[in-house]
């Protein structure tokens, strides 16, 4: 599995003139890109290499290569629909340009002066994590005179202990409540979603403005409202992975889509509120580093099934109340597709080790619905 060390480099302006030259190296590649459509890197080598080893003499070789693959990937996730333009300074770092020495904390970076060594500040998940240290990203942000870099650090994947009795804990996500687990326990949404109505409010009336100011405002409000919904789902995955429970269970949920549903303007903007992939990011590597599990079932059916007696009807559900059609056993709906989720995982967790597989994180079975997790940590750049 994969984790992500923040830490602070000095402000040096060599940093800062690698990371001006790369910048100009990724653009340049960028425009071949486009104008040429393709983003295969072996075309944009071969169209690009020559002309920025001669326009950016002093830019290294492999950071030449870094750019190439960069712009191949922005221009990969745009399908070359628009010209880009890269506004951030920064730069990215592979194993063949960059080193990092965690005991004596300093770290070896390929710069347009050579190869350097600077001193990192120091920092507990330095020897919280250790393993191999792959690749790490440069952050540069000149109007607060800080560098900062990222290294992506892959540590052992960790074996499950199989146990006779493991418990399971199925997890609801949704709009009204952001989660709800099979225990009972309920995480509504209402606080979040009256502080993002606020921000939802000032952001038109700066919108029909349209002054410098209110576009600097803007800027400044969109950086606090994604702080403050990081900030709910720390804390929310934090309080549900400290739970005794060794396995946590959740919908194979395809945000992306539900987006382009046609469910109404009304849905959409709630949907606005929502942040489903993040809350999941944070709930997988936070039970990774307890030494739990988190797998997804298939969510077909889970709002529509009675967990009582398992009778499958669409008219079970009405809203958030869920009265099933056979037995007429009543639960709230949430709460009760969260037991359905948890029988699923329960059911396909014990029929994985009932085969004698070794269970462990980062795996994916061979067959069925079951997935672990092994995904770089959420605050990396690229996986």
């Amino acid at each position: 599995m994969f984790r992500t060390i923040k830490l602070k480099l000095p402000y040096d302006k060599t940093i800062i003139e690698t990371a001006k030259q790369f910048k100009e190296a990724v653009q340049m590649v960028l425009d071949y890109g486009y104008e040429n459509k393709t983003f295969n890197k072996n075309k944009l080598n071969k169209g690009t290499y020559r002309t920025v080893r001669e326009k950016i003499p002093t830019l290294p070789s492999a950071l030449v290569q870094t750019a190439r693959d960069t712009a191949s990937e922005a221009l990969k996730a745009t399908n070359l629909e628009k010209k880009i333009r890269r506004k951030s300074l920064s730069i990215r770092y592979d194993n063949r340009t960059f080193k990092f020495y965690s005991d004596t904390h300093t770290v070896s970076l390929t710069t347009v002066h050579g190869r350097l060594v600077y001193p990192v500040a120091h920092s507990p998940l330095i020897d919280k994590y250790r393993g191999e240290y792959t690749n790490a990203q440069v952050v540069i942000d000149e109007k607060r005179a800080k560098i900062i870099i990222m290294i992506q650090v892959k540590i052992p994947d960790k074996e499950m202990v199989k146990k006779e009795e493991v418990k399971v804990l199925g997890i609801d996500r949704g709009i009204k409540n952001i989660a709800v687990l099979s225990n009972n326990a309920f995480f509504n949404s209402k606080h979040l979603r009256e502080v993002k109505g606020r921000y939802q409010y000032l952001r038109r009336k700066l919108q029909h403005l349209g002054t410098r100011s209110a576009k600097r405002k803007l800027k400044k409000i969109a950086g606090r409202e994604r702080r403050f919904v990081r900030d709910v789902n720390h804390v929310i995955s934090k309080q549900i992975v400290s739970l005794p429970y060794d396995v946590f269970v959740l919908e194979a949920l395809e945000p992306a889509k539900m987006k382009r549903t046609e469910k109404g303007k009304k849905f959409r903007k709630k949907l606005g509120f929502w942040s489903p992939a993040e809350l999941q990011n944070f709930i997988e590597y936070k039970a990774e580093d307890l030494g739990k599990t988190v797998i997804y079932v298939n969510p077909k059916h889970t709002s529509q099934k009675c967990s009582r007696c398992g009778y499958i009807n669409k008219r079970n559900r009405d809203g958030a109340e869920f009265k099933c059609k056979n037995c007429g056993f009543e639960l709230n709906a949430d709460l009760n597709a969260s037991r359905n989720i948890e029988m699923l995982g329960k059911s396909e967790y014990f029929r994985l080790l009932s085969t004698s597989q070794s269970l462990r994180f980062g795996e994916v079975p061979p067959t069925g619905g079951v997935e672990t997790s092994n995904k770089p940590h959420p605050s990396g750049w690229g996986s």
